[in-house]
């Protein structure tokens, strides 16, 4: 999947106000389970949020990949 650059840019925007203790409140004991921890999640959390503003700031798409 291409996400072009405006796409890109709604993402940034979305992610950065997300707050990650209201996520893990929701989901914590189903990751839990899978074994990740809270530090392990925050971490990919702050690191998507990052990824996406750093690439919006550059006005570049990015390619989605997802495997099911």
């Amino acid at each position: 999947m291409l996400l072009e650059p405006p796409g890109v840019s709604q993402a940034a925007h979305f992610l950065a106000p997300v707050s990650f203790d209201e996520l893990w409140n929701v989901v914590s004991a189903r990751f839990s389970a899978l074994g990740w921890t809270r530090q392990e999640l925050l971490d990919h959390h702050r690191n998507l949020q990052g990824f996406y503003e750093r690439a919006a700031s550059a006005g570049h798409a990015v390619v989605k990949a997802v495997w099911a």
